[in-house]
């Protein structure tokens, strides 16, 4: 027979689920729940900013995916853990992918930067 459950459990924010599941992409936390069979709650909030939508999930569910994760035994995609060899080949694509908008942004800052060196130094 099996434990009746508490009437008010507190759901898991996806940041205590990154925490819970430390070998998971963050980017792939929902997939794995999902996944697995985590029991999970969509919430919305409305503010001046516009509509915020956030996720929350079971904390037994999540307790009982961890421990399936530990034992290998857990519904996984090889990329959505961070210790596979898909997942570093797949770091090393994203590298490779935003390499020209981490040199963009560096010449944004370096190219105004220069300016005002050389008008500093030409007054």
């Amino acid at each position: 027979m099996a434990a009746a459950e508490p009437e008010h459990v507190a759901w898991l924010s996806e940041r205590q689920l990154a925490r819970a599941w430390p070998t998971i992409r963050a980017t792939c936390l929902d997939a794995t729940a999902n996944a697995n069979g985590v029991r999970s709650n969509l919430h919305v909030g409305h503010s001046t900013y516009g509509e915020s939508k956030w996720c929350t999930y079971h904390p037994a569910d999540v307790a009982r995916v961890a421990g399936a994760i530990a034992d290998g035994t857990a519904e996984l995609q090889p990329h959505w853990r961070n210790d596979t060899p898909e997942a570093k080949l797949l770091d090393q694509r994203l590298r490779r992918e935003n390499l020209p908008g981490a040199i963009g942004c560096a010449l944004l800052i370096a190219v105004p930067l220069a300016t005002i060196v050389m008008l500093l130094i030409i007054s």
